[in-house]
């Protein structure tokens, strides 16, 4: 970003702790949401916790609930309240309103929420002793192709939320979010990745 007005921006928010554990709880009770653009690859573990809910919730009720709360959550501009939706503030759960609406999900998240923590905070441990692309990334790629254009790139701003999932395809929210895979974002790739982006918005 230069100095004085904005002209870019680029952040990446990592180890998003509801994003992780929501991701987590599809892995760990076997949840299959329905299809959407939004919904990325499997959670990047080597073996996932075994599931504790029975057979009384239809998978089908359970998937649809789930990817109610993660669209919730990547992208909720674009989430209408739901009429009649009981919106009350669910005190048992980590979301207070995001679970409102999910009953089912509601009562499994509040039982696994300690479990899902531990393993976000253990994660992000982790990662934190693991060197990773740096912010510079960012500013290397915009003088590179502003030296190419000779000019300055054209104001703009977005973010990019990573994701701990075993896939290699990046997920566009609207024109500043994009969904990453960690896999993605850590490799080679994505210095090229970020600079077609960069070159074509700015």
């Amino acid at each position: 970003m230069r100095g004085g007005p904005i002209s870019w921006r680029m952040g990446v928010r990592r180890w998003d702790q509801l994003l992780d554990c929501a991701l987590w709880m599809r892995a760990a009770e076997r949840i299959e949401p329905p299809p959407h653009r939004l919904v990325p690859g499997p959670l990047d573990v080597a073996q996932p916790p075994a599931p504790t809910r029975g057979g009384d919730v239809p998978d089908e009720v359970l998937g649809a609930e789930w990817l109610g709360w993660w669209l919730s959550l990547v992208d909720p501009t674009r989430q209408p309240i739901r009429s009649g939706a009981d919106l009350e503030p669910a005190y048992d759960t980590p979301d207070p309103l995001g679970l409102a609406p999910y009953p089912a999900l509601r009562r499994i998240v509040a039982q696994r929420w300690p479990e899902a923590r531990d393993w976000h905070a253990a994660r992000q441990r982790a990662g934190y002793e693991r060197p990773g692309p740096t912010s510079a990334i960012s500013g290397t790629v915009v003088y590179e192709i502003e030296r190419s254009l000779g000019r300055p790139l054209r104001p703009f701003s977005v973010e990019f939320i990573l994701l701990p999932v075993r896939d290699e395809v990046i997920r566009r929210v609207d024109a500043e979010h994009y969904l990453v895979p960690e896999q993605v974002h850590d490799s080679p790739r994505w210095t090229i990745w970020l600079r077609n982006l960069v070159s074509r918005i700015g």
